[in-house]
Order: C-alpha cells, then sequence, then structure tokens
C-alpha cells in the first residue's frame, strides 16, 4: 500500500527547498516574526513542546499498552535520530547559532514573551527531528490508515514550523531534522518490524 504519510512529508521538503534556494534564511524568519500575531505565539510556545524528550516518552509509555513492538521502535528511533542530531549539534555543526542570536539586535524584532530563547547548536533541529522520527514510527504502523497518515504528517510539519516561528531555528534546521527523523524512523520500521512480531500485543499488567 502507498505510504501516503511519506509522499506529503517529502512534498514538505521540496518546499522548503525552494523557500531555501529563493529566499536569505535571515530575511525569511524577519518575516515570519513580522507576521506573528498573540494567539500564534501562544499556540506554537505549546506545540513545540511536542518535539522534546517528555513528549516522547509519553508517547512510549502509551504505546507499551497498544502495541509494545511499535513502542520499541519508538524507542530505537528516537534514541538514534537523538543520537545523530546531538553529535551534529555538538561538533561537527558547533558553531552554527539560531536565529535569535542575530534577531535580538534588531531593533524591529517582535519578542514573544514569557518564552526561553536559545542562541547556540542551531543545526540540525532536534525537535524536528524527534517528532519526525516519532510520526514515521506511527505513520508505518498504522499505514493502512490514510487519515491517519495525513493527520500524522500534518502535525509532525506544524511541529517543525514552530520552531522556526519561534525563531529557534532556521528553515534549513528544521528540514534537516525532518530529513533525520523521518529517514531513521522508516528504515527501523522497514528493517526491525519482522524481526519482532512476537511483540506485536498490547502490554499486559497483572
Amino acid at each position: 500500500m502507498n505510504f501516503i504519510y511519506l509522499n506529503i512529508v517529502r512534498l514538505s521538503w521540496f518546499f522548503g527547498a525552494l523557500v531555501l534556494f529563493t529566499e536569505d534564511k535571515l530575511e525569511f524568519q524577519k518575516m515570519i516574526n513580522r507576521n506573528g500575531t498573540t494567539l500564534l505565539d501562544s499556540i506554537s510556545k505549546i506545540l513545540t513542546h511536542a518535539g522534546d524528550g517528555v513528549f516522547a516518552i509519553i508517547t512510549l509509555i502509551t504505546f507499551l499498552f497498544i502495541r509494545i513492538k511499535t513502542a520499541v521502535l519508538l524507542v530505537i528511533s528516537f534514541l538514534m535520530s537523538a543520537g545523530i542530531v546531538q553529535l551534529l549539534k555538538r561538533v561537527v555543526f558547533s558553531n552554527m547559532k539560531r536565529p535569535f542570536h542575530l534577531l535580538s539586535n534588531d531593533p524591529d524584532f517582535r519578542i514573544i514573551h514569557d518564552f526561553n530563547y536559545h542562541t547556540a547548536n542551531s543545526f540540525p533541529s532536534g525537535h524536528s527531528a524527534s517528532i519526525f522520527a516519532i510520526c514515521t514510527v506511527i505513520a508505518y504502523t498504522y499505514r493502512n490508515k490514510i487519515t491517519w497518515q495525513i493527520i500524522l504528517a500534518a502535525f509532525a510539519i506544524l511541529i517543525g514550523f514552530t520552531r522556526v516561528y519561534l525563531c529557534q531555528h532556521y528553515l534549513q534546521d528544521v528540514i534537516a531534522g525532518s530529513l533525520i527523523g523521518t529517514i531513521v524512523g522508516y528504515y527501523t520500521c522497514v528493517l526491525l518490524q519482522n524481526k519482532i512480531n512476537n511483540l506485536d500485543k498490547p502490554l499486559h499488567i497483572r
């Protein structure tokens, strides 16, 4: 069956690449910041947490009681994508600064109140890698359900966008993070799903 989720994510990469090739990354950040609203600020501050470790842990625990096999695939995908991201962030691209590092000195920059901005370790986006790894595994698990695939793809893309909206990452950081998360999540499922079929059941606590 056609994996619609992956096609939607690929389409988002295509449009993201178009923006990267046609727009200056800092000017694009300014445009997003300039067109923000108080409502979008509040929504983004909440939604962006779907890309952090706490959300991942909650998702993993939840799937233990739905399908242990999926939970195992989620753990492996999350840890592998996080490891790759941290290696790139801390070692390979350790000098990459976040948008706020430059924009904080711009008098026209619109500060989002009650938000903790970061300035270092911009590339790639860890939140994007995490949410795309999680959504890819879940979408692959339910790849016979088109509606779920569409919802999961839209959700992952939305969380990635919040990182740009909040000036925590450039678009290129988010695309790179989503690539890592998607590739790791997809191939974890493809390579391991048949090897752990004995775990294709929910956890029962007696």
